[in-house]
């Protein structure tokens, strides 16, 4: 049996679906990864007489925000799901490099007119071209290797691979593929089949959205649970309706505009964010955390504090199941500052042990160490009606709803 190995270039593929919806006629179209590997892996058995063909393993390279203007935080957390989805039920091998927006917003349009600040994506070619050399060069990986697509830098990798025995394959959307690749006499010695075209295939790649009944298990949901939904939650993520995920967004901005630092206060500090390696993941503590407002603080195991929500909390636990003092790992999505705190994302809980409370003579004082406590952040779950009314009032602001559309392009400088 013929062994194949996909390498998608997750950042061309991302930024050129409109084009696809264009040749589609639908500009809600939205390519289904679940079946991609699958039609590609035909389309080439075919151009073979329709050998047996073995998929045995998918990359996708790409990128995703960073320092970015909390506003935009809801975008960023469903690309990052959306990356979770491909790694958990498609078995995606998924290597993303982080984009620095130093603290901008994603779109281009939704920044000041005068701001030339352009995003830079780094990383993501050259990882895509080592991971299909480095395979190449395994004996047995892959007879033939899929290349999902269209940037004329691939030539000098292709043609690489081909030297050291292994067969290669272009899969490409016209308009956005180089013409060395398009090209049926392929004088640059790049492909061993013809090239296989994305167009081509819009009815068979297409992501199908079935409307189906959930309970909402957002503990803010009023009214019935059972709601229609398009939404299919990875394994193992609670699912919170439209209405609930706008309230939970509003809540989240409202929080973050007090608590959470922001990078853009001092051009020192986003020159140190930008040259800063990016930490993927940290390990600390809970260690407060707010019933009635969905929102808690870690402690760090880097001796700072980091804020997060309910919707920061992975693998299908409830914010009623978290508790100060459990140990958790998180990803750093905003870096502390002086005044505040850090945001974290992606919240899991590394042991269902209590960690040991520290004497409170022991306890952090993030004021001596230069970082911002809120004035509520010593109250006790009893405390009472009055203190409530106090702090409810200083939490009373003007926030603009985060309302940001996933699916709009994030234009990227490569």
């Amino acid at each position: 049996m013929i062994r194949v190995m996909l390498f998608i270039d997750g950042t061309w593929l991302y930024a050129n679906t409109p084009r696809l919806a264009d040749a589609f006629g639908d500009p809600d179209f939205h390519v289904d990864f679940g079946k991609l590997p699958r039609v590609l892996a035909d389309e080439v058995s075919r151009q073979l007489g329709d050998a047996e063909i073995d998929v045995v393993r998918v990359h996708l390279f790409g990128s995703y925000a960073a320092n970015y203007d909390l506003r935009d935080d809801e975008a960023v957390q469903r690309w990052l799901d959306f990356f979770d989805r491909l790694k958990e039920e498609y078995h995606y091998e998924v290597e993303l490099f982080p984009v620095n927006f130093m603290g901008r917003r994603l779109r281009k349009i939704d920044r000041a007119t005068d701001d030339p600040f352009e995003p830079k994506e780094k990383c993501v070619d050259i990882s895509l071209a080592t991971a299909m050399m480095y395979y190449s060069a395994i004996p047995n990986a892959y007879d033939i290797g899929i290349a999902v697509i269209g940037d004329r830098d691939f030539s000098p990798m292709l043609q690489s691979v081909r030297r050291l025995g292994k067969r290669v394959a272009i899969a490409s959307i016209k308009g956005s593929c180089s013409p060395e690749f398009a090209d049926p006499r392929d004088e640059a010695r790049v492909k061993d089949f013809d090239i296989v075209w994305l167009d081509d295939l819009l009815h068979r790649l297409e992501l199908k959205y079935e409307r189906h009944q959930l309970a909402c298990e957002a503990p803010i949901h009023k009214g019935a649970r059972m709601v229609w939904t398009t939404f299919h939650p990875r394994k193992g993520q609670k699912f919170f309706c439209e209405e609930c995920r706008r309230e939970f967004s509003r809540q989240k901005a409202e929080m973050q505009t007090q608590f959470v630092s922001n990078v853009m206060e001092t051009d020192a500090y986003m020159e140190r964010v930008d040259t800063a390696p990016q930490v993927s993941r940290l390990t600390g503590t809970i260690k407060r955390k707010f019933w009635d407002r969905n929102y808690g603080f870690i402690a760090g195991h880097d001796g700072l504090d980091y804020f997060f929500h309910l919707d920061d909390v992975m693998d299908g636990y409830g914010f009623d199941e978290i508790y100060e003092g459990l140990l958790v790992e998180f990803e750093v999505r905003k870096r502390p500052s002086p005044d505040k705190a850090g945001a974290a994302q992606r919240v899991r809980v590394q042991t269902n042990r209590m960690v040991q409370h520290q004497d409170e003579d022991e306890d952090l004082d993030l004021e001596q160490e230069g970082h911002y406590v809120p004035s509520d952040m010593d109250l006790d779950a009893d405390m009472d009606a009055d203190l409530d009314a106090d702090v409810d009032a200083d939490l009373d602001m003007d926030v603009d709803d985060v309302n940001v559309d996933v699916d709009e392009e994030v234009e990227v400088d490569a």
